[in-house]
């Protein structure tokens, strides 16, 4: 049996094929670890699988709620990784303004600056 994935990389679209799943998880763990070490992103930890169909909001809620997100506070750009592993679609001013409103306004998330960037916890105050 041969068992097919497709899915967005980089610019284009990617189709791999493996005869067992066993073969194409292993394929596609080192594709995305690949895609997240070339863009800069900290890949020690595997990032979480989501709901499908969440939107920007509840899928950053979860993922910060999730080990992944509980084991440090993550900047912007290990979001927008995980949420793209994660086929979310967002742009940067989409993603830059919900953790804005998040934060500042709902409560939800807490922010800092570490070595210059933001990095953002989920509030346990608000829970």
């Amino acid at each position: 049996m041969k068992v097919t994935w497709r899915g967005k990389w980089r610019e284009g679209i990617i189709v791999i094929e493996a005869e067992t799943l066993e073969e194409l998880d292993g394929i596609l763990h080192k594709l995305f670890s690949l895609r997240n070490t070339k863009a800069g992103i900290n890949t020690s930890d595997d990032f979480p699988v989501l709901p499908v169909g969440l939107g920007i909001a509840d899928a950053i809620r979860a993922l910060l709620q999730t080990k992944w997100g509980k084991l440090a506070p993550r900047s912007m750009a290990e979001i927008a990784a995980a949420l793209e592993v994660n086929e979310v679609l967002f742009t940067k001013g989409t993603l830059s303004g919900t953790l804005t409103s998040m934060t500042t306004q709902r409560g939800e998330l807490e922010r800092f600056k570490r070595n210059g960037k933001w990095v953002y916890t989920i509030n346990v105050t608000s829970n």
